[in-house]
């Protein structure tokens, strides 16, 4: 008798599985191997302990808790670990654990079968408008607040309504372009999991990042554009020609030094998109509009900045309305692009004094203030490589228009690398603290003369600012190839 049961509730969970599976996939959520093997698991429980007694009873209950159970699981990934493994194996084997959670198990989907609750019975899609706000304004994490949204247009309105928002998403790595597939992963620098994203946009490219949920890609024939990472929309930018005929002797992969995304201050629909390109580390920009068409000097065109100082401009980033540029060795300038061309670029302080040798210079706004970051290292030839050793920051003083070396970051973790430099603040609740630590990617490109030859790539990693050390970052294998390395992106599921 109870093989003849058995067969059936095989067929049925199968069923189950594939249906939520495709509905799942098609609501757009990110399911990686780890996603699979939970649900497995959850599909052996179900057979393992529900009793063929209970059979006629518990269709219904069995069908919520399954379809309840896999889209958590499959919108939030489980992590992949060896404990996770030994805990399904122990359960699926020890006769003792089976008969302590099977009567448990049978007496839950009974509750929720017979349970009578006038709650139970409310269409929550469908809850009142002001309850939605008040449940959506409790949530504290952003993957949370994205999917509360995703319940209905109701909740999505309330979503949009509430004045507090939650913190905007952690930034990830996303790693190397690996060989024979479109797939890309992004390793969460918060939980430590590994999600799979489908980019044939960025396929065979080099790629910058940023903390808008957008790429900006160079390819062969110098073709550039936007890319956003969940919606997968693609936005041309103009043809690099003006750039090209600055630096002809560029290959199409080494033409642009650093791309940098940024919200233009006068106008949050529009994208200011710099290049800092060629030997002499010139800038360049063009706007980009998400809404209505543009009919500004500076769209559909790159517009070379005026520089007679010879300024080396190394890192840009948008500070309180106002852009600023770091240069040489650490000078500070004010970037105006609205200014006639002579006067784009002032000059407001120059280097610390105290700065040493450095191999790379950021600059990051974090919390009200402008920090430069030093990056200190060396060259191993052998391997066509860079090893970081260090990093010193300082602070920027507007009261007296000098740089302050400082050894805490306020609390923030900060990103340079390939693309935007920025700050965000990691939960409290994340163990150990990620807070005063600098996350790199390996952005060196000193021998990038050599088109389709992997190298570099592998200087990636975290510094302590209190221990003042370099630590790893356990995302796993990762193989940089020809002009893709890992990056700092940022998922957002708007454009």
């Amino acid at each position: 008798m109870r093989s003849v049961s058995f067969l059936p509730d095989i067929f049925i969970i199968c069923v189950y599985f594939l249906v939520a599976i495709f509905i799942t996939l098609i609501r757009g959520y990110v399911i990686s191997s780890s996603s699979f093997s939970f649900t497995l698991f959850v599909s052996l429980l179900i057979l393992k302990f529900l009793s063929p007694a209970h059979h006629a009873k518990r269709d219904k209950s069995l069908i919520e808790l399954f379809f309840t159970i896999l889209t958590s699981a499959s919108s939030f990934v489980i992590s992949e670990s060896p404990l996770i493994n030994l805990i399904v194996t122990l359960i699926l084997t020890d006769p003792s654990v089976i008969s302590t959670i099977q009567p448990r198990l049978q007496r839950f989907i009974a509750n929720r079968h017979s349970f009578s609750s006038p709650f139970n019975n409310i269409d929550r899609p469908h809850l009142p408008l002001d309850l939605i706000q008040e449940i959506i304004n409790q949530i504290t994490a952003f993957k949370n607040f994205i999917a509360a949204k995703g319940v209905s247009r109701d909740w999505r309105s309330a979503g949009l309504s509430i004045s507090r928002r939650p913190q905007p998403p952690l930034p990830g790595l996303m790693l190397s372009e690996p060989l024979l597939t479109d797939m890309r992963t992004l390793f969460s620098l918060y939980d430590s999991n590994r999600h799979q994203l489908q980019l044939s946009e960025v396929r065979g490219k080099r790629c910058w990042g940023s903390q808008h949920g957008w790429v900006v890609t160079l390819g062969p024939r110098y073709v550039t554009q936007l890319v956003h990472l969940i919606k997968g929309k693609q936005i041309n930018l103009p043809p690099l020609d003006t750039i090209q005929r600055l630096a002809p002797r560029e290959e199409w992969f080494c033409l642009v030094h650093k791309f940098i995304l940024l919200k233009d201050p006068s106008d949050e629909s529009t994208f200011l998109v710099i290049a800092i390109f060629g030997p002499m580390n010139s800038l360049a920009f063009t706007r980009v509009s998400l809404g209505a068409a543009l009919n500004r000097r500076e769209e559909g065109e790159w517009v070379v900045v005026a520089n007679p100082e010879n300024l080396k401009f190394k890192d840009v980033v948008n500070f309180n309305g106002q852009i600023y540029a770091l240069c040489d060795n650490g000078k500070l300038v004010c970037f105006e692009p609205v200014a006639p061309f002579a006067n784009m670029v002032q000059v407001i302080a120059h280097h610390p004094q105290d700065v040493g040798a450095h191999r790379k210079i950021y600059l990051v706004e974090s919390l009200g203030n402008l920090y430069a970051v030093f990056r200190n290292g060396f060259l191993i030839p052998s391997e066509r490589t860079q090893e970081t050793t260090s990093f010193f920051v300082y602070k920027f003083n507007f009261n007296a228009l000098a740089w302050e070396e400082v050894t805490r970051l306020e609390g923030q973790a900060f990103f340079v690398g390939d693309g935007n430099s920025f700050s965000r603040r990691f939960p409290t609740s994340t163990i150990p603290s990620r807070g005063d630590c600098i996350y790199f990617t390996d952005d060196h490109w000193d021998w990038r003369k050599f088109p389709r030859v992997a190298y570099g790539g592998h200087d990636v990693g975290l510094f302590d600012m209190e221990i003042r050390d370099i630590l790893p970052l356990t995302f796993g294998m990762d193989k940089p190839c020809f002009y893709s390395r890992p990056i700092f992106v940022t998922r957002n599921d708007k454009l």
